[in-house]
């Protein structure tokens, strides 16, 4: 993410502004950072690498994302490791509209940084 003078950066996958932060090296499954994705890719990326998540989504589809027991579920994740974000910033219906977007490409030796 490139911060720009208003203090806001874009995601480097969806392009979405948001707030770079200081984050919880300690946080998972994701956290806060001062450039990468936005908290709505993090997830997305989290849900499309983790499996046995990723298996059962590619299955039946990013939708079942909108039902609010699965949403808790991943809340329950997020809550057991830390997350430096809430359930309550996550756009499940972005997460579900933007689930085909590709992820940006590392460069080499560069490890994903979080939300």
């Amino acid at each position: 993410m490139m911060v720009n003078p208003t203090g806001f950066a874009r995601c480097q996958r969806c392009r979405q502004l948001c707030r770079p932060r200081k984050g919880n090296p300690n946080s998972r499954p994701f956290r806060k950072a001062a450039e990468g994705l936005c908290v709505n890719c993090a997830v997305t990326e989290f849900l499309k690498t983790t499996e046995p998540i990723s298996g059962l989504l590619s299955g039946i589809g990013p939708e079942v994302l909108l039902r609010f027991d699965l949403q808790r579920q991943v809340g329950n994740i997020m809550s057991a490791g830390n997350c430096d974000a809430s359930l309550s910033e996550i756009s499940w219906q972005t997460v579900v509209d933007q689930w085909d977007l590709p992820m940006p490409k590392l460069r080499r030796g560069i490890t994903r940084k979080g939300v």
